[in-house]
């Protein structure tokens, strides 16, 4: 990685570990371990550090979302599947929380700064197209409206489990695995009055 992906990285555990308060240039060289001003070389000032860090979590947990589509679209159709797979991914992300604590830091300070909205929203936008697109897959309607609510709800638990202790998060995302699977078992009711889903999680 470059220099100024090390210090963009150091970046994003510091904010996850102090809050934005902590977010210095001075703070981020001792976090990367690089000589005092190695930061300010790189953003001159504060706004701009902030916004690159931003794009740069972006870039990160959007890296992940598009393995989550390559996978899904092996697997077309299989709603059981997708669902697994997306749970892995919130796994990995809480074995490594330092940018989901970030990201959650920096979403609400983009509701008071309109210039770090595009880049804070990049990830939830190719996140719901990919939900949307899992729901189209499974004979679902109104895929892009229960895209949203779906991965709100997927914010929602996130910040739950962070909350918790490493222990307790394996059946924490168990109970996740339940409340997605009766959601879209719930639309497959609600559409077609019947659940195409039955054979394959068994209720």
């Amino acid at each position: 990685m470059s220099r100024r992906t090390d210090l963009l990285d150091a970046a994003i555990a510091l904010v996850a570990d102090a809050g934005l308060r902590g977010l210095t240039h001075r703070a981020v060289d001792a976090a990367a371990g690089l000589p005092e001003g190695s930061t300010s070389a790189y953003f001159r000032t504060r706004a701009a550090l902030l916004t690159a860090v931003v794009e740069r979590l972006a870039e990160r947990i959007g890296a992940d979302v598009d393995g989550l589509a390559a996978e899904a679209a092996r697997h077309p159709g299989d709603a059981a599947a997708a669902i697994e797979r997306t749970l892995e991914l919130l796994d990995c992300w809480l074995s490594d929380p330092a940018p989901l604590a970030a990201r959650l830091e920096l979403t609400l300070e983009a509701t008071r700064r309109p210039e770090l909205s595009e880049a804070i929203t990049t990830w939830r936008t190719a996140f719901e197209a990919l939900v949307a697109r899992i729901l189209v897959d499974v004979g679902l309607g109104k895929a892009a409206e229960r895209a949203t609510l779906i991965v709100a709800c997927v914010d929602g638990l996130m910040m739950r489990a962070l909350s918790q202790g490493p222990s307790a998060r394996g059946e924490f995302l168990e109970q996740a695995r339940t409340l997605l699977t009766a959601l879209l078992v719930s639309a497959h009711v609600l559409d077609n009055g019947e659940n195409p889903l039955t054979n394959v999680i068994g209720v």
